[in-house]
């Protein structure tokens, strides 16, 4: 952060580093949230929006809208547009803890489309639609593991393109949506 910068926070930031997207035009992408506060954040990461440019930062459940105010290689200041509870962006459970409630969540929903099977996971049919609703909720669901899985720094560090290969899975499941949407 430029040096001028550091005076001007309005309130103090919290450290942590958890992996977050940052939505905005003309595209996403995954960052690490290096730190935040109520009023804004730093993140880090490759193809970061320009100053002036309005981005929505999201970790999980969790967004917030604001602006880039500063921009440096690889790091961004967010101003944000509303206030943002601090502690909910800390991972609130051990990864582990996280990742059960997320399969435990996409098993209770294939059970309730398939209630009559006792199968533990359904295999897709050649024949079978897929909807628009399927694909955000997997969709939603990856983004879930990913962040669970991102807030070990041992995890990070050992599988970080595996992270990033369910983020771009889950993007691509996004557009496809979006896609098939439009189309319907």
């Amino acid at each position: 952060m430029p040096a001028e910068g550091l005076h001007k926070r309005r309130e103090e930031r919290v450290d942590l580093l958890v992996q977050a997207n940052i939505h905005a035009q003309p595209g996403n992408s995954v960052v690490h949230l290096c730190n935040i506060s109520s009023v804004g954040a730093l993140i880090e990461g490759e193809s970061l929006p320009g100053v002036g440019h309005e981005v929505e930062l999201r970790r999980g459940a969790l967004s917030v809208p604001g602006r880039i105010v500063w921009r440096g290689v690889d790091q961004a200041g967010i101003s944000f547009f509303e206030r943002a509870e601090v502690v909910d962006w800390f991972p609130d459970a051990p990864p582990q803890a996280s990742v059960d409630r997320a399969f435990q969540r996409i098993m209770e929903e294939f059970r309730e489309r398939d209630e009559p099977s006792k199968r533990a996971m359904p295999a897709p049919l050649h024949d079978s639609l897929i909807t628009v609703d399927d694909m955000e909720r997997v969709a939603a669901s990856l983004d879930e593991l990913a962040d669970a899985l991102a807030d070990s720094p041992h995890v990070v560090m050992q599988f970080a393109e595996k992270l990033q290969a369910l983020d771009i899975a889950a993007q691509l499941l996004r557009k496809l949506s979006a896609q098939e949407g439009e189309i319907g």
